[in-house]
């Protein structure tokens, strides 16, 4: 069965928009976060926001397309607020956390993006095109498999905390730093460890490490939309380049 050019990525019953090729994902998001620190100013920082924020609505993440647009109005309200009074060390504090968190958030939600609507299968598929080392394929097939698989254990770790009395909350991380963090983290790295060798057992079980020719339902191609996402990046980059060199900057 060939699903040729048709192909929806979905997880469980939820699609994800338009199927950017996995290959557009990440030169998209290495092209946008170089954007991210070429320009100083609000207006190219929202301009770079604004366009992130439509990738996430076009590839099926509109939820969060919708939250971090409001985090982000949020937090240049909050900017001008307290900037009258820097003088003040806390304030001033307050607003560095805010500049840092407001600039670095395209980045967070392009990556939470690419994870989130690539498939594993896919991804691998793509990077065998692209000729990768094999140990490159196998590292990021295992790395794109933990995420998903240690939220779930620290979902189910908070859950057993609570339920002993030391829930992973403001209140118990003020009065009881050291017992909060060390039941919390101890755990979970152990966690993390069980599932890295677990995961890398079961990609080489799956024939990663095959030298010969693999195949996926899958096709991976660029598509036109591909290319126009593309375009607009890499002129983008390109024109910033060129300002950063002849002193200019936005």
């Amino acid at each position: 069965m060939n699903r040729g050019s048709n192909i929806v990525y979905q997880s469980g019953n939820h699609a994800y928009g338009i199927p950017f090729d996995p290959r557009t994902k990440l030169i998209l998001l290495l092209e946008l976060d170089i954007l991210l620190f070429m320009g100083r100013s609000l207006i190219y920082e929202a301009g770079i926001f604004m366009f992130c924020a439509l990738i996430l609505l076009l590839g099926g993440q509109s939820k969060t397309a919708c939250k971090c647009i409001t985090a982000f109005i949020l937090f240049v309200i909050t900017e001008h607020i307290i900037a009258p009074y820097l003088l003040n060390p806390w304030i001033s504090f307050i607003h560095f956390i805010v500049v840092v968190v407001r600039k670095v958030m395209p980045a967070f939600m392009l990556a939470k993006w690419v994870v989130a609507t690539t498939d594993v299968s896919t991804f691998v598929a793509a990077m065998w095109k692209c000729h990768f080392p094999q140990s490159a394929v196998i590292t990021t097939s295992v790395i794109f498999r933990c995420f998903p698989t240690i939220c779930e254990e620290w979902n189910a770790i908070k859950t057993a905390m609570k339920m002993r009395g030391i829930e992973f909350c403001l209140k118990n991380i003020i009065s009881r730093p050291t017992e909060t963090t060390v039941h919390m983290l101890v755990p979970l790295f152990i966690s993390a460890l069980n599932i890295s060798d677990e995961l890398a057992a079961a990609a080489l079980c799956r024939g990663l490490d095959n030298p010969g020719e693999h195949t996926c339902m899958t096709e991976i191609s660029f598509r036109w939309y591909d290319i126009v996402f593309l375009g607009v990046t890499s002129v983008a980059l390109a024109i910033m380049v060129i300002l950063n060199i002849r002193g200019y900057s936005l």
